[in-house]
């Protein structure tokens, strides 16, 4: 068992102080925040001690989470894994890719675990969309297309970043770890409504050597929220809902995909017979839910993230998304955000190859 402190009491820092609190792994000593109220109310819900910053919590604990706003990240983050604290930060690890670059190199040097909380990874649509072979085109290096949509309405919570770094990171998160090829190239367009300094609704593309294309769209001042994707390639197509949990997955038959209905062997005679039908007969979707699938049930997705976390701190394995990947994310959000303000297309920097 390990001793685990929260940097951070407001919404998110209390959903992973319940998460810590009830972990057989966990023990949640503390929480820092310079809100007296907040820190005091997390405090007394959870009978731990408060701290007013995180340089008085850190002698009392092994590892901490980081649940501040964006903007405190790199300097929170600085100073626990330079005392050896093992960190779990949440998302995007930082707002930059320079400061992303030296904490995860920090964490290296040190030695400590660095996790980021990018929760989709443990969506159970996702990881259900991988199991089969479905996604083994995509693995082996076959270009494929990605349409990724996130949406919904603005909380005010998230002020520091706009929605590329709140919302869309987790779809350039899961992209990247599934494409084994590097990206070269970003062209985005955003917009601000709220007259603040970041961008509301971003529209992104970004291609990848193989030939891969990616397209992600999001807005946090939507009507509706969605957070889906869709994968197509040569052979099929697998549409993912992350708020469903459901698995779609569009593909032609062995017949089509031999090529038999190629021009040169459909006669013009049987053409007219064969459109009637073609597309009903010689394409299947099969929809998983969970009522269908068991994997598909709900889970709690922070407290897998906290499994994950606990498990890495005491295996000495590394996280599921570990800093490094996380920087990756950053990398391609950065580039994305810079063709939005340049308003032009961006060919990726050469330091930053992924």
């Amino acid at each position: 068992m390990f001793k685990l402190g929260i940097i951070g009491a407001g919404k998110l820092g209390s959903f992973h102080a319940d998460k810590a609190a009830s972990h057989k792994d966990v023990e949640l000593v503390g929480v820092a925040d310079p809100s007296e109220s907040a820190r005091k109310s997390l405090a007394e819900k959870y009978h731990i001690r408060e701290y007013s910053t995180a340089e008085e919590l850190i002698p009392f604990v092994d590892a901490v989470v980081i649940a501040s706003p964006t903007s405190l990240h790199y300097q929170l983050g600085e100073l626990c894994l330079r005392k050896g604290r093992h960190v779990l930060m949440e998302k995007p690890i930082c707002s930059s890719w320079n400061d992303a670059r030296k904490l995860v190199e920090t964490a290296q040097e040190v030695g400590v675990v660095f996790q980021v909380g990018h929760v989709e990874e443990f969506n159970p649509a996702w990881l259900v969309a991988q199991e089969g072979g479905q996604f083994q085109e995509v693995k082996n290096g076959s270009p494929v297309l990605i349409n990724a949509v996130r949406t919904g309405g603005y909380t005010f919570r998230i002020t520091d970043v706009g929605t590329v770094l709140d919302m869309m990171i987790h779809d350039i998160d899961l992209v990247l770890s599934l494409i084994p090829s590097r990206v070269f190239f970003a062209d985005a367009t955003g917009f601000n409504l709220l007259g603040g300094q970041h961008e509301d609704i971003a529209d992104a593309q970004i291609r990848f050597e193989n030939g891969t294309i990616a397209h992600f769209y999001s807005s946090r001042v939507a009507p509706n929220a969605v957070r889906e994707m869709r994968i197509t390639s040569a052979s099929c197509s697998t549409t993912i809902d992350f708020a469903a949990r459901t698995v779609k997955k569009y593909q032609p038959d062995e017949q089509v995909l031999q090529g038999l209905f190629s021009p040169k062997h459909v006669s013009p005679d049987t053409v007219t017979s064969l459109a009637s039908c073609f597309m009903k007969e010689h394409f299947q979707t099969n929809e998983m839910t969970s009522d269908t699938v068991p994997a598909l049930a709900a889970v709690d997705a922070l407290a897998k993230e906290m499994d994950d976390f606990a498990e890495s701190i005491q295996t000495g394995r590394q996280p599921r998304v570990s800093g490094n990947r996380a920087l990756a994310a950053v990398a391609v959000a950065e580039t994305i955000i810079e063709s939005i303000r340049q308003k032009a297309p961006i060919r990726f920097d050469p330091q930053k190859i992924l």
